[in-house]
C-alpha cells in the first residue's frame, strides 16, 4: 500500500468517525434530553413573562386603589370640616337669638329676665372665630324692619344656613 492511499484511508476514516459522532449526538438520548430541556426553558420564560405582566397589572390596581382611598379620605375630611363650620354657625346664630331674647326680656318683662339668664350659661357658647366674623362682614346681611318695641330698627343677625 502506498503512503498516499493510507493517508486517504485515514482521512476518510476520520471523516466517517466525525460524521458518525455527529449523527449519534443529534439522534441519541442526549439530544432528546437537550430538546426537552430547551422546551422547558421556553415554557418557563413564557410563564415568567405572563407572571410579570400579571404583577404589573396588580401594581396598577393597587396604585388606583390607593388614589381612590386618598380621594375618599379627602371627601370625608371635607364633609366633617363643613359639618363643623355649619355647627359653629348654628351655635353663633342660637347665641344671637338667645341674646335677642334676653335683651327683649330685660326690656319688656324685667321680672322674667332672671329666669331666662339662668337657663343658658353664656360662657359655654363658643365665640365666633375671626374667620367667621370676616365672612359675615363680607357677606350681605339680610335685614328686616320690625314694628315692635325696637322702634323700627334694623337687625344684624347672621343668616341661618343649614
Amino acid at each position: 500500500m502506498s503512503p498516499d492511499l493510507i493517508g486517504y484511508l485515514v482521512a476518510a476514516g476520520l471523516v466517517v468517525a466525525v460524521a458518525a459522532f455527529l449523527v449519534g449526538r443529534l439522534t441519541g438520548a442526549g439530544a432528546n434530553r437537550r430538546r426537552e430541556l430547551e422546551e422547558q426553558l421556553v415554557d418557563a420564560q413564557e410563564e415568567n413573562s405572563r407572571l410579570a405582566a400579571e404583577m404589573e397589572d396588580l401594581l396598577e390596581q393597587l396604585a388606583a386603589a390607593r388614589e381612590e382611598h386618598a380621594a375618599y379620605r379627602l371627601n370625608v375630611l371635607d364633609h366633617f370640616s363643613g359639618t363643623s363650620d355649619l355647627l359653629r354657625d348654628l351655635t353663633v346664630q342660637y347665641r344671637s337669638v338667645y341674646e335677642h331674647l334676653t335683651k327683649g326680656a330685660s326690656t319688656l318683662c324685667p321680672e322674667g329676665f332672671v329666669g331666662l339668664t339662668e337657663g343658658l350659661p353664656v360662657p359655654q357658647i363658643a365665640e365666633p372665630s375671626a374667620e367667621l366674623e370676616r365672612a359675615e362682614e363680607a357677606a350681605p346681611v339680610e335685614s328686616t324692619e320690625s314694628g315692635s318695641a325696637d322702634d323700627g330698627a334694623k337687625r344684624d343677625a347672621p343668616p341661618l344656613s343649614l
